[in-house]
């Protein structure tokens, strides 16, 4: 009899560290489906890609509904320095950013200065690739909404 009751007591204590493991597990897989759900979930406030093939030229689009005209001062190259000009009638403050997908390209965002009646500009400085991709991507901030303007330089 002494060996079935130790062997009861055997089985209690298992069962109790078999539960709080199963706890430990549950609580451990509620904490990845949940970061799985945030890193998973769309963001609604992902930059809208805007087409402008050539920003040499006018290029027309709207940000949070309003009307831009962006246009690059000569075309972008690696060294060259241009004026990104800007036309936001309604824009308080707007800010460019330029980078390659995949690529490290250092810091180099712009805060475009205000020349009046809605136009803004910034001189423009971008880094040479040493691998010798062209293929930048423009993130124009006006008023804190994004847009992403993918280019050739």
């Amino acid at each position: 009899m002494k060996f079935g009751t130790r062997l009861a007591g055997l089985f209690t204590s298992n069962r109790r560290y078999l539960l709080n493991c199963a706890a430990l597990i549950g609580l451990i897989l509620a904490l990845i489906a949940a970061e799985l759900y945030h890193v998973l979930q769309p963001d609604e406030n992902a930059p809208q890609t805007v087409s402008c093939p050539d920003p040499a030229k006018l290029c027309r689009f709207e940000v949070a509904g309003r009307p831009v005209e962006l246009r690059f001062s000569a075309p972008p190259s690696g060294l060259h320095p241009f004026t990104l000009l800007l036309h936001a009638p309604a824009a308080r403050e707007v800010y460019a950013s330029f980078i390659m997908r995949g690529m490290d390209m250092g810091f180099n965002r712009y805060h475009l200065l205000s020349s009046g009646a809605g136009n803004w500009q910034a001189q423009v400085l971008l880094p040479v690739c040493i691998t010798g991709r062209r293929d930048w991507v423009l993130t124009l901030t006006v008023d804190g909404t994004s847009v992403e303007i993918p280019f050739h330089g």
